[in-house]
């Protein structure tokens, strides 16, 4: 887990510098104005910061999303007491958390957000995609929603992606104003059911589950698109959306 975490981070910041992602406020520290000797203590700052974080990843995927700080403390090998040098609080130590959660969310979502490819199989590998992230990191998907401010700009991220996917569509079919509240309306419906079925495991296949919220999704994208009069294949290419102008 430490590994995959660290990879993650690499990807992370990888993907930044090629502009892919836009979440720079969540994980990217403010510059500082000072001297040479405060720079460098920042930069060793932010370097430990990163390091604990990891190993409190470590930590809430083994021991569960209610981990403790002193738990996280363990996982680090260091005295609880430490730990603060580099952060205010607990509370600055836990946001930090949810964040690098977030950006790791985001790093693997990034690709499936995109119109290539037919209706159904790009809901069905936007549902997959969820579905297997919540199911191998269950306890830090829990840890995050547990966060507002950590969970919130989360959706928001992947709100403004989906609407900005779905805007030339529907401006094309004069509803451009719907493109938010639908993407919306999909995020929350996919968020609220896998978060119930990862807490019930067993209930239902992931696979079968991948074609229900695909299709589920398929049919409020298809109930907006008919109701401006466009009746799109979902085992067909997307046209293009001029192609939709009346």
């Amino acid at each position: 887990m430490v590994h995959l975490c660290t990879a993650y981070c690499r990807r992370y910041t990888e993907t930044q510098r090629q502009g892919r992602l836009r979440f720079d406020s969540m994980t990217k520290p403010q510059q500082d104005a000072g001297d040479g000797r405060a720079a460098r203590w920042r930069g060793q700052r932010e370097k430990r910061r990163s390091e604990f974080v990891e190993r409190a990843l470590v930590a809430i995927d083994e021991e569960g999303p209610d981990v403790s700080v002193a738990t996280m403390a363990v996982y680090a090998e260091v005295a609880r007491t430490r730990i603060y040098r580099h952060f205010d609080d607990s509370t600055d130590l836990k946001n930090a958390v949810a964040r690098r959660v977030a950006a790791m969310m985001l790093l693997e979502y990034a690709p499936v957000i995109t119109v290539d490819g037919a209706p159904r199989a790009i809901l069905t590998r936007a549902a997959r995609t969820h579905l297997d992230w919540v199911t191998e990191h269950a306890n830090l998907y829990r840890y995050l929603t547990s966060f507002s401010p950590a969970a919130g700009e989360v959706r928001r991220a992947i709100s403004t992606a989906v609407s900005d996917m779905l805007h030339p569509y529907l401006d094309a079919l004069g509803a451009a104003a719907t493109a938010t509240p639908l993407a919306n309306a999909l995020i929350g419906m996919v968020e609220s059911v896998s978060a119930e079925w990862i807490d019930r495991p067993g209930s239902t296949d992931v696979g079968a589950l991948t074609e229900q919220l695909a299709a589920w999704a398929w049919a409020l994208v298809d109930t907006t698109m008919r109701s401006r009069g466009a009746v799109l294949d979902p085992d067909s290419p997307l046209p293009a959306p001029d192609d939709l102008r009346t």
